[in-house]
């Protein structure tokens, strides 16, 4: 079975479009691959939400201000998942939506009200989002995005690959068509070729990487 993580920004308009092209792929595939969401902030995610919001960058308070936004977001997506993955999945599908296609701005009152659309259990929630546990399991993901270097906002990584012996990056991904090709086998060929990161640099995608 296919082990696939998507490294996010829980608030950025790219990462949202890339999990629905995850769900659509993961349902098309039918139980051969296994997908997880992951939560990873750096500076470049605060940027980007800021360009996609037309937000000065060289305010700092404002800088902050979406920081902390992003930050607390993801801690609210941990927490949601500790109540079962598909609920999770599901808080961090709407919280987006809400955010991103309906333009409203992140705020407690917006997660618990989305913690109630999505049947959670309010006082564990309202407790998870900010204990120790969420925050530590929150560095976790981290430490788990620097081993797999990660440094952009999407990045897929993809493991189990059939004939592939090695983990597989791809960055900035919002091609369904490019990541099916990927996950079916159609780019076996490139990354098999004995000189990997040379071969691929020469073709059309310079955001694939062998790990």
């Amino acid at each position: 079975m296919l082990e696939l993580y998507l490294f996010i920004n829980p608030i950025g308009s790219t990462c949202y479009h890339s999990e629905q092209i995850i769900i659509k792929l993961a349902d098309e595939l039918q139980n051969k691959i296994r997908f997880r969401f992951i939560p990873f902030l750096n500076l470049a995610a605060t940027v980007s939400v800021m360009e996609e919001n037309s937000i000065p960058l060289n305010n700092l308070d404002l800088r902050n201000h979406v920081f902390n936004q992003a930050y607390q977001a993801s801690l609210d997506y941990k927490a949601a998942l500790f109540q079962g993955k598909k609920r999770g999945r599901r808080f961090l599908l709407n919280l987006q939506h809400k955010i991103i296609d309906e333009k409203l701005t992140y705020s407690e009152k917006l997660a618990q009200r989305i913690a109630d659309t999505c049947q959670l259990d309010n006082e564990m929630f309202s407790h998870d989002r900010h204990s120790d546990f969420t925050i530590n399991s929150f560095h976790q993901d981290m430490q788990m995005a620097a081993e797999m270097h990660v440094h952009a906002f999407p990045t897929i990584v993809l493991y189990n690959l059939n004939g592939i012996d090695c983990g597989v990056s791809l960055t900035e991904c919002t091609s369904y068509q490019l990541l099916a090709d990927l996950c079916t086998g159609k780019m076996n060929d490139l990354l098999n070729f004995q000189n990997k990161i040379d071969q691929i640099k020469k073709h059309s995608n310079p955001h694939l990487h062998i790990l």
